[in-house]
């Protein structure tokens, strides 16, 4: 036997060409499990009070589009050629924002080529490790402090050193992003990283002489 045809004999052991019923249903339904899975810790993950819906569609639309290319990949070589050929002239435009959108997609087709090559071990312990780990996340970052504005409109001769002796007091990291001076009032904006136990702060701020109206706005990307 010359290389050539040794060459090709290992090729084409790698392909399948008894690919059962079994094995498809097997592969989709794995790949729709790990779905449902992946769109269930993005939904819980993300703080809009209403997912993009057309996304979380996505995310489990892809996870078993992945799984039936593989499955087509694996069961022959003619066919795998064919689609590597018409992938590679796909184009997608939509721009993804959030990185971590882009990580919960790679998550997505990563679970479908594994469950549509067979591993179906892998796939569920993979995701369960990977879900396990942004819930972790989750909690540690529920702890953390927030990045929020806090826009502060004074009387005309009052100052901004009562603002900032408050949030000194109070622990509270801030900076000042924005300063403007009227003839009626002066408005300050602040960069705060804030948390859940500086309530008291905008109490006191509320109280203090000179302010007359007093805002908080979430600036978080998600």
């Amino acid at each position: 036997m010359s290389i050539i045809d040794a060459i090709k004999n290992s090729v084409l052991e790698g392909f399948d060409t008894s690919v059962t019923t079994t094995d498809i249903l097997l592969g989709l339904l794995t790949s729709l499990l790990a779905g449902l899975f992946i769109l269930l810790i993005y939904k819980n993950s993300r703080k809009d009070v209403t997912p993009n819906s057309g996304f979380c569609l996505t995310l489990l639309m892809i996870t078993a589009i992945s799984g039936m290319i593989v499955l087509t990949i694996t069961s022959n070589l003619a066919l795998s050629l064919g689609m590597v050929g018409a992938l590679s002239i796909v184009r997608f435009r939509t721009a993804i924002k959030d990185a971590v959108d882009t990580a919960f997609l790679f998550w997505a087709v990563a679970a479908g080529i594994t469950a549509g090559a067979g591993f179906y071990l892998i796939t569920l312990v993979g995701c369960l490790f990977i879900g396990a780990l942004c819930i972790i996340s989750l909690l540690l970052l529920e702890k953390a402090a927030k990045s929020y504005l806090l826009v502060v409109r004074l009387e005309e001769t009052a100052v901004t050193d009562g603002v900032e002796g408050i949030l000194k007091r109070e622990n509270i990291q801030f900076k000042l992003a924005a300063l403007t001076k009227t003839a009626d009032y002066t408005e300050a904006v602040y960069e705060l990283a804030f948390h859940s136990k500086h309530r008291s702060a905008l109490e006191a701020l509320g109280k203090l002489a000179g302010v007359k109206t007093l805002s908080l706005v979430d600036c978080r990307k998600n």
